[in-house]
């Protein structure tokens, strides 16, 4: 795969950095001091050999190391499964969540952690498990967000996106390691069923039965953003609410704030400093951004069509924003079997005039 040098203007024109032959990018994690790492979900017949890796000169290098990336079912307490959401904090340390699913439509919650990795040692801290009443056998934890406002190591809010439901919003003390599940088969975390709808897409409509996916954080860490992949809806909430101790789940969903439906499908979402909400199009194949305050969208890289299935956008230092393109829609489970993906993935960046809401 080729790194190419980047523009840095105010153009916004995406600029690919690197190509992947065989296996699609999901997750992304620009770390301060110019690393770049990448999370490769395990979703096809044909596992991803580097499930977790660093970008080091165009190449991509297992991280932490190989072993843990090692595919070995029999020893899936000691190697990673299936990472897909990853996230940075602020003392020099990478979250990966594995989330113990070789498919959208389970998982073995034994399997599904969340890792802390020392980014100076290059070594896994620990990992974080989850009770089963907390990751179910359905469930698929696939993006998380890190509110380090919180408690004495911060909280993760994690999307729990499974096909089969039901589906929710977890909870995590990173301090303590205890977790909960929030707004479980809630309305909100679900995509409305409407007959004969489908989010449209580069290759047509199609009808995603995963529900909340794409999160984020505002940059006073009270609000967290989401959208159910199946629908043009957003959403969001106090994160006062998803802490607190002992609310009634009649109590939080109160607190479901629901906003005007967008006119695309979105799977990743970020938030910059000045509290706007960034949205991976997957139906009109580009960027987009929410300004809360005034209640509208903007496209952004100048136009349409620049990918196929942008799937996690994530604003990183110097004003740069990074995008995965994994091509979704092409995937045989929405193609009668027929796997219409045309590799290489990309990874594209962007010169960009926001700052990352955390950095």
């Amino acid at each position: 795969m080729d790194a190419r040098p980047i523009a840095h203007n105010a153009s916004i024109r995406p600029e690919v950095i690197a190509e992947f032959p065989e296996h699609w990018p999901s997750g992304i994690a620009p770390a301060r001091d110019g690393r770049l790492f990448l999370s490769f979900p395990r979703l096809d017949a044909v596992k991803a050999p580097i499930n977790l890796g660093e970008l080091i000169d165009g190449r991509l290098v297992p991280y932490p190391d190989e072993l843990v990336n090692a595919i070995d079912p029999s020893d899936a307490k000691h190697r990673f499964v299936n990472v897909h959401g990853i996230a940075l904090e602020p003392r020099g340390r990478l979250l990966a969540l594995d989330t113990g699913a070789s498919s959208l439509d389970g998982c073995d919650p034994e399997a599904a952690k969340l890792y802390v990795i020392d980014l100076d040692r290059n070594a896994i801290v620990h990992g974080i498990g989850f009770a089963h009443d907390v990751c179910l056998t359905t469930s698929y934890l696939s993006d998380l967000v890190i509110d380090y406002a919180r408690g004495k190591a911060g909280y993760a809010y994690i999307s729990d996106s499974g096909a089969q439901g039901p589906n929710a919003i977890v909870v995590v003390d990173l301090d303590s390691g205890k977790s909960w599940r929030r707004l479980s088969g809630h309305a909100s975390v679900r995509a409305r069923h409407v007959p004969g709808f489908g989010i449209a897409t580069e290759s047509g409509p199609i009808r995603a039965t995963v529900g909340i996916d794409g999160i984020t954080l505002s940059p006073d860490e009270r609000t967290l953003w989401w959208t159910p992949l199946g629908s043009y809806d957003l959403y969001s909430i106090d994160t006062d609410i998803l802490t607190a101790p002992h609310p009634s789940p009649e109590m939080v969903e109160r607190h479901v704030v629901q906003h005007d439906a967008r006119d695309f499908a979105s799977d990743g979402l970020d938030c910059d400093r000045e509290g706007r909400v960034y949205f991976t199009d997957v139906t009109h194949g580009t960027l987009q951004r929410f300004i809360p305050a005034e209640k509208r969208y903007e496209m952004l890289l100048h136009g349409k069509d620049y990918f196929v299935w942008p799937d996690t956008v994530k604003l990183g230092p110097e004003r740069i924003v990074y995008i995965t393109d994994s091509q979704v829609n092409r995937m045989p489970v929405w193609n009668g079997g027929e796997d219409l993906r045309t590799p290489p993935y990309r990874l594209y960046r962007a010169a960009i005039d926001a700052d990352p809401a955390q950095f």
